[in-house]
């Protein structure tokens, strides 16, 4: 899907503005800049930002990458398609910004199934057929066939959970899930685009690792500290695969013994969603990297500083959504192909039948493509 004249420059005027907003600021007078800081407030209390330099991005040769071809599965724009699921009768579901999870119709129309309030964002179906839902602002909640609302989890180890992102669902019954920024969410910013910009201008960890058990009904903090823990996967050999958005990396957790470790790092993009393919890859939705956030701001606290200051809406917005790719990586992390150019991005990359399917940030379709395994 390649982007009309005017969405492309539109892109660039947004990309540019990060590099001349953060350069004019850096070259203001003091006083000026006194004045900046003073009078404009960060949106959260203590802000203690802590600096970071990511690396070049892992670097995929020329002959592993290919645009990527989609078209749309849905007839209309679902306010915020984050995640997919789809159940034992083909029927593919998303959810919204809204709080309502939606079941695509046959004609790519989409009906209400349930309303469950927050804003959904990881989903997965059990083996009874109930609608797993990581739901930020609620917690980690159960939607029965008949689209009745349960709440599962609305805490852990004492602290509730409030930004509950995605899930995977083991065959022991097991739930994981991530719960991403005790700092950034909707109970301290409301409704804003992106939570995952400022958490990244922060550098803090602040993010979670839980676990659920369908059959006890008990909830565990498993790991802490964690980088904006993003999208879940496991994998044949029982390890968990954790995004970490704000650091650019994957970490691998194995559940035999708990032991936690970098499996991938700098990668090419900032990570979101993570899915296991058919034929045993890892398909991971990535947001193309800004060069001028990379080496301008998150090197300094100044730059972070001024970064927290502006609004969410100048970096993250309908009209100029964030580009993006997939990779493609095998089962000891090694890059297999890069799909690249989605205008949007993924948020979440699904397969099933033999096709991806594939989430969104704001206000765009869900969408389908081939799945390709090169």
């Amino acid at each position: 899907m390649n982007p009309s004249p005017g969405t492309a420059t539109r892109r660039r005027r947004v990309r540019r503005l990060v590099l001349i907003v953060a350069v004019a600021l850096l070259v203001l007078p003091s006083l000026a800049l006194g004045i900046f800081l003073t009078a404009v407030s960060p949106p959260v209390d203590d802000f203690r930002p802590q600096t970071w330099s990511p690396g070049p991005g892992l670097e995929i040769a020329n002959e592993l990458r290919s645009p990527a071809q989609v078209e749309p599965l849905t007839t209309e724009s679902p306010y915020g398609p984050e995640d997919i699921a789809v159940d034992r009768a083909g029927r593919v579901y998303t959810g919204d910004r809204d709080g309502v999870i939606r079941r695509v119709r046959p004609d790519g129309s989409t009906e209400r199934f349930a309303v469950v309030g927050g804003r959904p964002l990881g989903l997965a179906f059990d083996a009874r057929q109930n609608l797993v839902v990581a739901n930020h602002g609620k917690g980690l909640q159960s939607v029965a066939p008949d689209g009745t609302v349960t709440l599962l989890a609305g805490e852990a180890a004492g602290e509730p959970i409030r930004f509950a992102n995605d899930l995977v669902i083991g065959s022991d019954g097991v739930v994981w899930f991530t719960d991403s920024s005790s700092r950034y969410n909707t109970t301290v910013l409301g409704d804003v685009p992106s939570y995952l910009m400022p958490d990244l201008i922060d550098g803090r960890p602040s993010g979670r690792l839980l676990r659920y058990d369908l059959a006890s009904g008990k909830t565990e903090q498993v790991l802490d500290g964690l980088y904006f823990p993003n999208g879940l996967a496991l994998t044949a050999g029982d390890a968990l695969w954790i995004a970490e958005s704000t650091r650019y990396r994957i970490l691998r957790h194995t559940l035999a013994d708990g032991a936690t470790e970098v499996l991938v790092d700098d990668l090419p993009g900032i990570p979101d969603g993570l899915n296991l393919d058919a034929d045993g890859s890892m398909l991971v939705a990535l947001y193309d990297r800004n060069s001028a956030l990379d080496s301008l701001v998150l090197p300094t606290a100044l730059g972070r500083q001024l970064m927290i200051r502006l609004p969410n809406s100048l970096f993250v917005n309908e009209e100029d959504p964030l580009t993006g790719d997939i990779l493609v990586l095998d089962s000891t992390g090694r890059p297999r192909h890069l799909h690249t150019g989605l205008d949007p991005a993924a948020t979440n990359v699904v397969p099933h039948n033999g096709r991806w399917y594939l989430g969104a940030l704001l206000g765009q379709p869900v969408r389908s493509m081939v799945a390709e395994r090169g």
